[in-house]
Formats: structure tokens, sequence, C-alpha cells
């Protein structure tokens, strides 16, 4: 019994043929058409009745025998010609396609060294083709692709099917496949060879995840050549395996490289909401010596902060650590609720830990500051961990995606600091699209410290809320707890989060509504402030610009603010 409804399509030739095909599923339709001399002649200068009436008889066999890839071997097909007028015809064609082929047999089997394989002991089990199924060639094909490209991947490169073919009894309406894959000899990564480049044969070697004798893989070539492209030395890379010259059950690898310029400059120049104007200029060593260090150097001015910052990186390679690092950095901050300057000097080191990026640091941070009336100098051994991890289908304007992290500091009053205090920050943001053109965005950011005096707290280490990418329609830092003067003087804990749909209208423009919420709280019973608000989105070159206007509803002045901010969403 044929359980296809109907689907009829039409195909227009300059000869003003149309072709009408009536009981097949309508995502074979355009295949089938396209595979019709019919259709593929339309544009011969040759065409006439007789050739028309021909490749129509034509048609028949060419149709039954493509029907035969989707399993059915004995259709019927009821074919009719019609020129409806000088140099117009009708081609129909009615189909029954019958009852379909019905897999009977299974013989699949791998022999060789993948016979003890488990990546191939998984295909095996999760084969496509079962006992029972409609049997259709795609996914035979599929099938046999999937064998060798496995086979590929993990070194087999002598291998070959031992059987692989279908018998199809068409009276019994039946097929029996038999596919046994013989992957003779395993290979094995043999020597690599690294030219001479400008970093050494020791910094190489800590990069590369393969070792010559250990069992090919592809993937771990794979991550040699992104370890090689990421670490920033070189432009360009090849990596390859030379199968052509494989020999004594060994594969040598290939390694090309094209190296980086030494020296990078940047500049940039923007504006946003919280910093007003700003400016950056940087300069890079990529680098220094042929162990690869690097140097650099940036400057960022804007109208409420100067920050100037040298970095010194020592990458390791090794299973534990990635990087290390010194770095040394001058701050100077000038917002409307405190003023602050800062000489920090530390170390850290760089590592994936449980997927997770995992930084290590310990700095020395003297701050001088002045919150409303109070003025102070403090010094701190600040010790830290942080934790961070980001996924996303597109990094400048992500439809599935997200971003985590978890930082852990704190000083201890008596080893080089003036207090004691431990502080937690937890951030996140998700971002979910739907439909064509649809975004959920939320994040949220909760802190808490704890201080055994919080007068001589840096002011760059208590909680603010207000600004761009806290609590929109208040100023940036305005929000939090106040002293007798109605001052804002910060916070030991935070909690700011936001809800906001987006739809793009008109291909890169749209619009977002949105809420924000939260504070900046000496308590965790103390009220919290909320926004709403409006946006424009653009989606440019450089990531999403994004123009909004939000409203304090919680403050009884209901304050406006406008929020300008570029850059990608995580």
């Amino acid at each position: 019994m044929c359980l296809f409804q109907p689907f009829m399509v039409w195909a227009d030739t300059e000869k003003n043929i149309k072709i009408e095909l009536e009981g097949i599923e309508k995502d074979w339709s355009e295949t089938i058409v396209n595979g019709l001399s019919i259709n593929r002649q339309k544009n011969s200068p040759r065409l006439d009745s007789r050739s028309v009436q021909r490749l129509h008889e034509q048609a028949v066999e060419e149709l039954k025998h493509m029907l035969t890839v989707y399993g059915y071997y004995s259709p019927e097909v009821a074919a009719e010609l019609t020129e409806t007028d000088e140099n117009n015809w009708l081609a129909k064609y009615k189909i029954d396609l019958g009852q379909p082929i019905i897999i009977r047999q299974i013989d699949a089997a791998v022999e060789g060294d993948a016979k003890t394989d488990p990546a191939f002991t998984k295909i095996l089990n999760k084969l496509p083709l079962k006992i029972g199924d409609h049997f259709d060639h795609q996914s035979y094909e599929n099938t046999k692709k999937a064998f060798l490209r496995l086979a590929a991947e993990r070194g087999y490169f002598d291998g070959a099917f031992a059987c692989s073919k279908v018998s199809v009894d068409i009276e019994a309406e039946a097929a029996d496949i038999c596919l046994v894959y013989d992957s003779k000899q395993r290979y094995q990564f043999g020597d690599i060879e690294f030219p001479d480049t400008v970093v050494n044969a020791n910094l190489l070697e800590a990069m590369t995840p393969i070792e010559p004798g250990e069992p090919f893989d592809a993937n771990k070539l794979l991550r040699l050549r992104n370890n090689l492209q990421n670490s920033g030395y070189f432009a360009t890379v090849s990596a390859q395996a030379m199968t052509s010259v494989r020999e004594k059950a060994e594969v040598p690898i290939d390694v090309s490289l094209n190296e980086n310029l030494k020296h990078r400059y940047s500049a940039g120049i923007g504006y946003g909401t919280d910093t007003g104007a700003r400016m950056s200029l940087g300069w890079q060593n990529r680098y220094v010596n042929e162990r690869g260090h690097r140097l650099s150097v940036e400057s960022r001015l804007s109208q409420i902060a100067t920050r100037v910052g040298a970095d010194y990186q020592m990458p390791f390679w090794s299973e534990n650590i990635d990087t290390v690092g010194f770095n040394t950095e001058y701050k100077q901050e000038d917002t409307d609720t405190s003023e602050s300057r800062s000489i920090a000097v530390g170390t850290y080191y760089n590592r994936m830990r449980w997927g997770w990026e995992e930084t290590g640091s310990i700095k020395f941070l003297n701050e001088s500051f002045d919150v409303s009336d109070e003025s102070a100098s403090t010094s701190l051994l600040i010790p830290g961990i942080a934790y961070a991890r980001t996924w996303a289908d597109d990094t400048l304007y992500t439809r599935q995606g997200g971003r985590v992290s978890l930082e852990l500091s704190g000083a201890a009053e008596g080893i080089l600091s003036d207090i004691s205090f431990s502080q937690i920050v937890v951030r996140g943001k998700y971002i979910q699209g739907f439909g064509e053109s649809n975004r959920i965005i939320t994040r949220a950011t909760v802190g808490a410290t704890e201080v055994n005096d919080f007068s001589q707290l840096p002011s760059s280490l208590r909680f603010f809320a207000g600004g761009d990418n806290s609590i929109r329609g208040f100023d940036y830092e305005l929000l939090g707890p106040e002293n007798d003067l109605d001052e804002v003087i910060g916070g030991r804990y935070l909690a700011v989060g936001s809800v906001e749909y987006e739809h793009m209208f008109v291909r890169n423009w749209g619009a977002a509504i949105f809420t924000d919420f939260g504070n900046a709280f000496n308590s965790w019973s103390d009220p919290i402030e909320y926004s709403v608000g409006v946006g424009i989105r653009w989606r440019s070159p450089v990531g999403l610009i994004r123009v909004d206007i939000a409203n304090g509803i919680s403050d009884e002045d209901k304050p406006f603010g406008l929020h300008i901010v570029i850059g990608p969403d995580l």
C-alpha cells in the first residue's frame, strides 16, 4: 500500500515543457525531475515533437530506475504526453510506488585491528540499517561512508570493504545486506617534522599533544594544528599526515609554519554612556625570545578613567599550566561616587581544568581613594582564583550560548595587608534564540564581601550598581548604600539581573524591550531598584550596537537614562 500523499511538481523549460509527477514524496520531487532526460535536454536546439515523444517514453524507465534508490523496485508508471499547442507540451507521470523493499538480513562486521576498536564497535551497535526496516540506498551508502571516514580518522589507511553489496529479491520484496570492513593494521604516529621558526623546538614540542609511536588519531592532529594557530606566533599553520610515504606501520607528520609579524600595534576610539568618549593604544611583541615570551603594553583613556598596564607572558604548555605571566597597572578613576588612584603589581597563571578556563593570581594593590567624605589609602596582598566558561554558536552575534564565571579573592591583615577581606563574585549571561529573528537575553551578577574594616576597603573592591551593564536608567555606579549625607559609598553585597527580548525586524536592524533589577547592599533585606526600557539594535561588522532608553521606575524621581554599548554579545 502506498502511504504517500500525491504531490505535483511543475518544471518550466525553454520549450515550454511542463512535467507533472503524482504519487511521490515532496522531498524527492526536485531530485527526480532533475534526473529526467526530458528535463535535462530541454534546451536542446534539436528538440521537436518526435524527440519530445522519445524522451517522454524514456522517462518511464528512468523513473523506475530512480525510485529503486528509495527502496521501490516494482513501481507502476502511467505516462501521458499532451501537446497543448505548438511548442507547448504537458508530460504527466502518475506513479504507484507499490510495496517497499524490506531489509531481511544484515551481515555487518569489522575485521582487522579495528575489530577491538571501541569507535568501530560503537558504529556497529548504532547502524541505521535494521532488519524489518524500509531499505533505501542512501542510508546504505551513508553507512559505508561512515566506516571509511572513521577509518581515515583512526589511522586504518590500508582498510577496504571485504564485502559491500545489497541483494534484492524483488518477488519477496526483501533485501539482504553484506557490509564487512577489513581495516587491516592501524598506523601509528611517526616523527613530527617541525621547521626552523621564531620559537625553539622545546616550545613546539610542548604544544604537541602527539607522542610518536601512539595510535594515529586525527583529532590529536587537529589539536596540534589548533594549538599552533592559537599560540599567536604563526599567521598560517599546516599539519598533515603524510599517508603517501607511510611505512613500518607509521605515518610521519609534516608541519609548515608561517610566522606572524613580531610587533603588533592597535588603536581604537569609541563611546560608552558609562565611560564617555574613550580611546585605547596598544603594542605587543609577539615573541620576545625563542622561548615564546610575549610583552604587551596597553593604555585606555576615557572621560572617567585612565589605565596604563604592561603584561609579560611566558608559555608553559604543560599538562598543568598553559601560561605564567607578570603584570602591572596604574589606574585613576573619577566617578560620581568616588575618586581613586591605584597601582598594582602581580603574577598569574592560566590553565584549562574540567573544561573551564582557570586563572590563579596574586597581586599587591595600593589604592588611595575618596568616597563621599571618607579618604583613605590601603595596601593589600590579594591572592585570587577565577573560573570562566564561554560557549556560543557565534561570539559576535550569539543565537545560542552563554558565559559563566566565578571569582574568589581575599587578603589577610598583617600579611602585607592593612585589612582582612574575602570576596566572591558570580556572573552569568545566557542567550537563547527562537524563530528566525528573536532572542531572549538574560544576565545576572551576585557578589558578597566579608571585611573587618569597611572604611578601609578600596572603592574598586566595593559594590555599586547602575549603568550600561548593570541597571539601566540609573547613572554609572550611582546605586548602593548611602551614608548620613545621602551619598553613595558602596556596599558589601551585590545582586543585579536583567531580562531582555529582542526582535530583528529588517536584515540587521531590530529592537528590544527589557527590565533590569537589583542593587548593591549592606544587608540582603535592603530594597531593590528596577527599571524598564526599550532599545534599537544594529548588527554592525564590529558587533552589535545597542542604543537603549531606560526609566528607573523604582525611584520616585523616575530617572531616564540613555545607554550606548558597542561590542560582541559575550
